[in-house]
C-alpha cells in the first residue's frame, strides 16, 4: 500500500513539534501576531523560492478556482484558525485550548464526508477515535501535573473566560479543518509547492488585516532587531512552513483530510520522548499511557487490511 500521505502527514507533525519547542524557548516575550506573520512572510519567499527552483517559475499556475479555494484555505487556516486558536491561549490556557483543539481529525472526518465525499472505513474510524483520546489523555495528564502550580492562583480569574476561551478554540480547530477541506478541494491537478505558495498568498493578507485590525504593526520591528526573534523566525518558515506546510499539503492531497489531520494532531504526543530524552524533564506514567494509546491507533490506521 501506498503511505505517502500518512508518511507526509507524520513529518509535517515532526516539524511542527521542534518548530514549536523553539518558539517555546526564544520566542517569549514577542507578539504572538508579529511572530505568525513574519513566519508567513518568511514561508512565501522559502516556498516560492523552492517552486521556482522545482517548476522553472515564480508565479504560481493555478485556474481560477484553485487560486479562489487555496487562498480562502490560507485565509481561514492560517489567519482565522491560527488567531483564533492564539486567542484561545490567551483566554483558556494553552493545554486547555490543545485539549479541544485536538478534536480536529473528528471535525475533519464529519466536514470531510459531507463536503468531498470521503467514506472512511471501519478500521479509519476506530484508529482516529483512539488516537484522540490517547492525545486527549496526554495533554490532560499535562494539565495535572501543572495544576498544583495554578492552586494559589485566583480561581475567579482564571475561570472567567471559559466559555469565550472554549468558543475560540473551536472556532480556531473549525477554520484549521475547513482550511484543509479547500486545500483538499483545489489539489487534484496541482503539486503541494504550488498550493502551499497560493495558500501563503491568503494567510500573508489575512494576517495583514488582523494586524491592522488590532493595531500590532508596531510589534513587528521587535522581533527583527532580536537575534532570538530572528532565530524564532528562522526556524518558524524552515521546520513550520518550508518543511511542515508543504509537507501538510501533501498529506491532504495523498489520503483523507480525517486521517491526515490526525497524524498532524500528534504533537502533544511526539513532544513526550524529545523532552525526556533531550530536554531531560520528567514524564509522567499517564502521559506514557496516552502516547500508547494514540500509538496504537497510529498502527491501526496503518496497518495493511480493510475493515
Amino acid at each position: 500500500m501506498n503511505f505517502i500521505g500518512e508518511g507526509a502527514a507524520l513529518l509535517a507533525a515532526l516539524s511542527w513539534t521542534i518548530s514549536g519547542l523553539v518558539t517555546e524557548k526564544k520566542g517569549k516575550g514577542f507578539s504572538p501576531w508579529a511572530l505568525n506573520f513574519l513566519t508567513k512572510v518568511g514561508g512565501i519567499l522559502g516556498v516560492s523560492l523552492m517552486t521556482l527552483i522545482i517548476n522553472g517559475r515564480l508565479i504560481p499556475q493555478a485556474t481560477g478556482r484553485q487560486w479562489l479555494l487555496l487562498m480562502m484555505s490560507g485565509l481561514l487556516g492560517f489567519s482565522l484558525g491560527d488567531g483564533f486558536l492564539f486567542a484561545a491561549y490567551q483566554n483558556l490556557g494553552a493545554k486547555k485550548a490543545m485539549l479541544i483543539y485536538s478534536a480536529n481529525p473528528i471535525f475533519a472526518a464529519l466536514l470531510g464526508s459531507i463536503f468531498l465525499g470521503e467514506m472512511l472505513t471501519i478500521k479509519h474510524v476506530l484508529g482516529i477515535l483512539l488516537a484522540v483520546l490517547g492525545i486527549m489523555w496526554v495533554i490532560q495528564a499535562d494539565m495535572q501535573n501543572a495544576k498544583a502550580l495554578d492552586q494559589g492562583k485566583n480561581q475567579a480569574g482564571q475561570t472567567k473566560n471559559l466559555l469565550l476561551g472554549v468558543l475560540f478554540a473551536v472556532l480556531a480547530t473549525l477554520g484549521q479543518v475547513t482550511g484543509a477541506i479547500f486545500s483538499k478541494a483545489s489539489m487534484a491537478d496541482l503539486d503541494a509547492y504550488t498550493a502551499a505558495q497560493i495558500r501563503l498568498v491568503g494567510g500573508n493578507l489575512g494576517m495583514m488585516i488582523l494586524l491592522t485590525f488590532l493595531r500590532q504593526w508596531p510589534t513587528v520591528p521587535a522581533v527583527c532587531k532580536s537575534r532570538s526573534g530572528r532565530l524564532t523566525i528562522m526556524a518558524s518558515v524552515i521546520l513550520g512552513t518550508l518543511i511542515g506546510m508543504v509537507m501538510s499539503m501533501i498529506a491532504i492531497k495523498m489520503t483523507q483530510v480525517a486521517v491526515a489531520s490526525m497524524l498532524m494532531s500528534l504533537m502533544p504526543v511526539m513532544i513526550l520522548p524529545i523532552s525526556a530524552f533531550f530536554l531531560k524533564e520528567k514524564v509522567t506514567s499517564r502521559e506514557v499511557y496516552g502516547a500508547l494509546l494514540t500509538l496504537f491507533g497510529v498502527i491501526l490506521l496503518l496497518l495493511p487490511i480493510q475493515i
